[in-house]
């Protein structure tokens, strides 16, 4: 008798949690995306000490009204001479 009440209580649990599932399944995973992303976020910012301050999530009328950093300037950088070669034959 005590094995018929085990099987029972194994099967009423599996039924809930397809049910729970079912209903709460998109959240759930929904949720989890956005702390992976918080996550990966916050190793990408102490790794090269870049600061997003953007949610990935955001629409896109909430970043429009954030100001926009200025970029750094494109400078040419003397890397080296230039050096012409010549073929020979």
């Amino acid at each position: 008798m005590e094995f018929l009440q085990t099987v029972l209580i194994i099967l009423i649990v599996l039924v809930a949690i397809r049910l729970l599932w079912k209903a709460f399944g998109k959240t759930v995973l929904k949720w989890l995306g956005m702390k992976a992303m918080q996550r990966v976020q916050k190793s990408f910012e102490k790794r090269t000490g870049f600061n997003t301050g953007q949610n990935p999530f955001q629409t896109q009328q909430s970043t429009s009204t954030q100001k926009s950093t200025p970029l750094k300037s494109n400078e040419k950088k003397k890397v080296g001479e230039y050096i012409d070669f010549e073929e020979i034959d």
